[in-house]
């Protein structure tokens, strides 16, 4: 026991001092249990060979030395704030607590069947059990999780805030007990007493665990997970699965069409222009967090398993258009990494990797939030920015840095690397991170080079100033207080959430209205409730809602949502000052939104509109009530075609595009009425290219080209170049095939959905909410 002590106490004062490890949490608890195996096993290993103690003293004796790490994290509070202390306590009875009796069962029959060195057998069955357990979970399953006999698992990704703790969890450690029952019940056999039945009966509820390890939720199987997703789309290169319950066939064509644009997308900066044979990808969209960690493991982390034999990659519904290209840059890597793991030895070539190879996005560049970031920090530079970029590339730089940072950092690196020398060295480096190999030069000339770069950028994006300050400053998992903590507040919010999903209105009111109560200033929870309250016809109500709250906590939506019951209210310049305020609040980038507002201040004079976009109807449903509303002015006309391109039915909103006047009233600011053109031009090319109408496409995709270089607006003008120059593709194409007597080349699977991600190099948790349900909106 006094051995056992003090190597805890050693192991505790160790943990005290590091980030996260100081937290009694599941990270800790693992670490915990992974030392008690070896240490309660080796003392129940001693024990068993020196005295005829029963192995449930020893059992008692080495669970009791458990105490001194967990003192020792109980104190570290001091230091390190524990707001999860109950689940802390939990982990600790899950992870060490099962593993302290797994580990002196073992002992006790290695030393009933009197093998030669019973410690080193019992600390190379645990080395195997570590080793082989995740290479068992996470290199034959598309999961996201691994639970393990000696330290008690890994719950999931290291971006997810909130830990998924599936049942599945709970039935493993079950077998974990099973595994020191049925040693215990040998032990005794060879010693001469026990029951041989007992022996049998525990082998068996063992093998029973083990044949349901999937339905138990102990391992999950691509099949298992196609299964319970029901919906399956092909393409000429991707499997998509998806929840058919939640994604209809016009949706799952779009997300089809952003594969096929994406991935090729990719290829093409890497100059990988023959198709060859390649193996199809399989694409599984979950419909929310909560299923998503229920399958999987991940809540909210976009993930893509590169190491597995089938290529796939695993997104959120709500996260396609801000992840995809994203994760099929990991994708195409899987060539270039290392053999077997098929990835880089370093993180920050891995994610740098796939942030340089993002599709355009009309949020600030990489380059441009660096630049930022050096300019508004006090505390670094760019020549400081180049010195870290060494730290970046290693697993414990990267990743206990915050995450906005590091990606911005690397990406923005890499995609200096691929600019000034091709793609074929960047292929050869990615691997082995080699810089002085393959490029002739050290890791920090190039760094500098690419500082020197960054200094020499002429302008910099108007918008990365905002996203800098919401982004670069949020904590990693490593400095926050209080890791894996969830407010009670958001708890209500999910639940409410949960609620919506299942059309139970009176639990979802009820839940928002105790996350209120927990958190009155709560901006989703506001929001959420606003909107089900003009849903409701309730304008008053919004309105006493919104004006109870100070400035400072009116969002753009809640600006929208009040503004919207000023109109039903019959209060037009009230409604048209908050949509302006709105505008004035939302990001530069988030120019579908800022349209939409653009239209709610056209239409700030007709309630019978705003009273139909604010119903529950579908997108559908909307734009035929706003047929037979009896206005059918511009702005009616455009607000048609928009939810004519939500409800994905591109047909009916291009005829409505190509003869649209100006809908913005003329008393508002020329610059209003500029970014309205621009975006008219970006619908009108999305819908044209939906309906395989290339030369239209082609034509609008010019058209925004030379409006967004008016603007001065480079990122969106790269893209809509992009569309313009697919657009054209697909029209010689189509026209070859149609000589030839063959089927037309579909422009539809020409698409990316692009628009409103906050910026292409942060992989940070987006509130999808805040602006048109997250979507891409273009």
């Amino acid at each position: 026991m006094r051995r056992a002590a003090a190597a805890y106490l050693v192991l505790g004062l160790l943990l005290a001092p590091i980030p996260l490890l100081n937290v009694l949490q599941a990270e800790s608890a693992a670490v915990v249990a992974l030392a008690a195996y070896f240490i309660s096993g080796g003392a129940a290993v001693r024990a068993f060979g020196t005295t005829s103690m029963s192995v449930w003293r020893v059992m008692g004796r080495q669970e009791a030395a458990l105490l001194v790490p967990l003192a020792v994290l109980l104190l570290a509070q001091i230091w390190a704030p524990n707001c999860t202390l109950g689940q802390g306590l939990l982990f600790y009875a899950l992870f060490p607590g099962i593993t302290v009796v797994f580990a002196v069962a073992v002992a006790y029959l290695l030393r009933g069947l009197s093998v030669s060195r019973p410690g080193w057998v019992l600390s190379g069955l645990g080395g195997l059990l570590v080793v082989a357990g995740p290479l068992y979970d996470l290199g034959l399953h598309p999961q996201f999780y691994t639970y393990n006999h000696v330290f008690g698992g890994v719950l999931g990704p290291i971006y997810d805030e909130q830990l998924a703790v599936r049942p599945g969890l709970f039935a493993f450690r079950g077998l974990t007990l099973l595994w020191a029952l049925l040693a215990v019940l040998l032990g005794q056999r060879v010693r001469g007493h026990g029951s041989r039945w007992a022996v049998l009966a525990c082998a068996l509820a063992l093998g029973a665990g083990y044949v349901w390890s999937s339905p138990l939720g102990i391992n999950t199987t691509a099949a298992s997970l196609q299964e319970r997703l029901g919906g399956h789309t092909r393409t000429a290169h991707f499997d998509l699965y998806y929840d058919s319950t939640q994604v209809d066939a016009a949706t799952a064509a779009d997300l089809a069409a952003a594969h096929e644009a994406e991935y090729d997308w990719v290829r093409g900066q890497l100059g990988l222009t023959a198709d060859g044979e390649r193996p199809r990808i399989q694409s599984y969209i979950y419909p929310n967090p909560d299923t998503k960690g229920r399958l999987t493991g991940a809540r909210t982390t976009s993930v893509t398993p590169v190491w597995l034999d089938t290529p796939q990659v695993h997104l959120l519904r709500d996260r396609v258009s801000q992840s995809l290209g994203h994760e099929l840059a990991h994708v195409v890597s899987r060539p270039y990494g290392l053999p077997g793991l098929q990835a880089s030895w370093a993180p920050g070539l891995i994610e740098g990797w796939a942030v340089a190879l993002e599709p355009p996005s009309p949020g600030p560049s990489p380059d441009d939030l660096v630049r930022t970031a050096a300019q508004s920090d006090t505390t670094t530079t760019l020549a400081a920015e180049a010195g870290a970029v060494a730290q970046r590339l290693s697993p414990w730089g990267f990743w206990t840095g915050r995450g906005a940072v590091s990606y911005a950092t690397m990406g923005s690196f890499i995609r200096y690397l691929l600019d000034q020398y091709g793609p074929a060295r960047l292929r050869r480096v990615y691997a082995w991170g080699d810089f002085e190999g393959v490029y002739g030069r050290s890791l920090d000339t190039l760094a500098k080079e690419w500082a020197a770069h960054l200094r020499r950028a002429p302008t910099v994006s108007r918008a990365a100033h905002a996203v800098v300050t919401r982004r670069f400053m949020r904590p990693s998992l490593f400095e926050a207080d209080c890791p894996h903590y969830v407010p009670p507040a958001r708890r209500h919010y999910q639940m409410a959430q949960r609620a919506a999903r299942r059309r139970d209105t009176t639990e979802m009111v009820r839940h928002l209205d105790k996350a209120l109560d927990a958190r009155p200033r709560y901006a989703a929870a506001q929001e959420a409730l606003a909107r089900h309250r003009l849903a409701q016809g309730q304008a008053s109500a919004v309105r006493r809602q919104i004006d109870t709250l100070s400035a400072a906590a009116r969002t753009a939506p809640l600006q929208v949502a009040r503004a919207d019951a000023a109109v039903l209210q019959r209060a037009p310049d009230t409604a048209r000052t908050l949509y302006a305020r709105a505008r004035a609040q939302t990001p530069g980038y988030a120019h579908g939104f800022r349209a939409r507002l653009a239209l709610r201040d056209a239409v700030a004079d007709r309630p019978s509109v705003v009273r139909v976009l604010t119903s529950g109807d579908s997108a559908a449903a909307q734009a035929r009530r706003l047929a037979d509303t009896g206005f059918q002015n511009a702005s009616v006309q455009a607000w048609q075609a928009v939810r004519w391109m939500d409800a994905r039915q591109y047909r009916r909103a291009l005829p409505l595009w190509e003869r649209l006047d100006a809908p913005v009233r003329a008393g508002r600011p020329r610059s209003w009425h500029r970014a309205w053109e621009l975006q008219r031009a970006a619908w009108g090319a999305r819908s044209a290219l939906r309906t395989d109408a290339t030369e239209t496409a082609r034509r609008w995709a010019a058209r925004a080209t030379r409006q967004a270089r008016v603007l001065g607006d480079e990122e969106r003008a790269a893209l809509f170049a992009w569309w313009e120059r697919r657009a054209a593709e697909s029209g010689i194409t189509s026209r070859a095939g149609r000589s030839r007597l063959s089927p037309p080349n579909h422009a539809s699977h020409l698409l990316v959905e692009a628009g409103e991600s906050p910026t292409r190099a942060s992989r940070c948790k987006v509130v999808p909410a805040t602006i048109h349900n997250g979507s891409r909106d273009w």
